[in-house]
């Protein structure tokens, strides 16, 4: 047992009788807290796991017999979580917790309500061969999962001085897939006639809208499907939707996904005229654009069938399976391949993105064209007579 330091208290009830209890004084978040009860067994089993949770012990003076189950860890960390989810001082979303969830589940049926004490590499190892059924990189977030979870009550002098999860090299990299390559989208072919047709296919007008907001503005479908009265700027002279929601996995009004989320995109007078049109037949007192008939925003499942149903229909298939980020990533390669885009910054402001290396790998590289291009068919064309 940790060499815990329990105070007494005595004092007088309403009714004169005089009692007496064990207390417990600890600071959480730096603020001085205390714990008190008659049984001073419960208190120091209470102040064992108060010292775990708040990682104000010390290693020297604890009994690595004290267990720290699994599941016991989980409630702390799931609190954490949620705690931080929108905060706009993060990035972290309920769509991140609803993943770490799923991880905890396989960490759970695999290994019980596991005392994290008494974890080693062998276990680790052990664990990750009864992964064999999944995909690399998904067992690689299984591990990292389980490692913050480990972290939040062991890890880090809570008590060990490690992560055991850190300690070692648990995946061969022999055994990583190579990066897979996406192919190039061939605009002679997937130019905006088809783009339109598909859309034209589609029967609901709410999902139409929504679509073409995504392959004009590169927005987002949980920002098409966010979009609200407010978010239309049509009386200035360049018609702008702006960007200030998106809607995640629970249906709810959230902030964008990052930081950089919050713009303005331009819209071409043709959709604004359809928006319009659109927004005058909506109920006055309907702030949100898209929603069913229960007042909830659109199922995005629901979107992904009706797009799959379009595209079938006109015996075609996407040259990139992304769903219905298919719109966005047409459209952001498509600004590259006319050149409207050549810088990777520009860009990634336009799209509400904060990693401007796969920016610039995936869109800028891939389908740009060069500033010097013009120079360069003309050293062609001098030097190189073939006639």
């Amino acid at each position: 047992m940790n060499k815990i330091k329990l105070g007494k208290r005595t004092w007088i009830n309403a009714k004169g009788k005089t009692l007496k209890a064990f207390t417990f004084t600890y600071k959480d978040q730096n603020k001085k807290k205390v714990i008190q009860s008659p049984n001073k067994k419960w208190l120091e089993q209470e102040a064992e796991k108060t010292l775990l949770r708040t990682g104000n012990i010390n290693p020297k003076n604890i009994d690595i017999n004290i267990s720290v189950n699994l599941k016991y860890v989980w409630d702390i960390y799931k609190k954490k979580c949620l705690a931080r989810a929108y905060e706009p001082t993060t990035r972290f979303s309920k769509t991140t917790f609803k993943e770490y969830s799923e991880h905890y589940k396989h960490i759970l049926k695999h290994c019980g309500n596991v005392d994290l004490t008494k974890i080693d590499a062998t276990y680790i190892a052990n664990f990750i061969d009864k992964l064999a059924d999944q995909k690399y990189e998904y067992k690689t977030k299984i591990f990292h999962t389980f490692s913050r979870i480990y972290d939040t009550q062991v890890g880090h002098n809570k008590p060990f001085s490690s992560n055991i999860f850190k300690t070692g090299s648990f995946f061969d990299k022999e055994d990583k897939p190579q990066t897979k390559q996406h192919g190039k989208i061939n605009f002679e072919e997937w130019n905006f006639d088809r783009i339109k047709t598909i859309i034209s296919k589609i029967p609901s007008e709410p999902y139409k809208l929504m679509f073409k907001l995504m392959a004009e503005t590169s927005c987002r479908p949980s920002e098409a499907r966010a979009a609200q009265r407010k978010n239309f700027h049509f009386k200035r002279n360049i018609p702008v939707f702006e960007i200030t929601n998106s809607v995640d996995f629970e249906k709810n009004l959230v902030p964008p996904k990052t930081k950089a989320g919050y713009r303005e995109l331009e819209i071409s007078a043709s959709l604004k005229d359809q928006l319009i049109d659109y927004i005058n037949n909506l109920p006055k007192n309907q702030e949100c654009l898209f929603l069913n008939t229960r007042g909830k925003f659109y199922d995005l499942k629901n979107m992904i069938t009706c797009l799959d149903k379009a595209v079938k229909s006109l015996n075609l298939k996407l040259p990139v399976d992304r769903k219905t980020y298919f719109f966005r990533h047409w459209n952001v390669s498509y600004w590259c391949y006319q050149g409207k885009y050549t810088n990777p910054f520009d860009l990634a402001t336009h799209m509400g993105d904060l990693d401007l290396k796969f920016i610039n790998t995936n869109y800028i590289k891939k389908y740009a064209t060069s500033k010097e291009s013009v120079k360069y068919s003309d050293h062609q064309t001098s030097n190189y007579n073939w006639n």
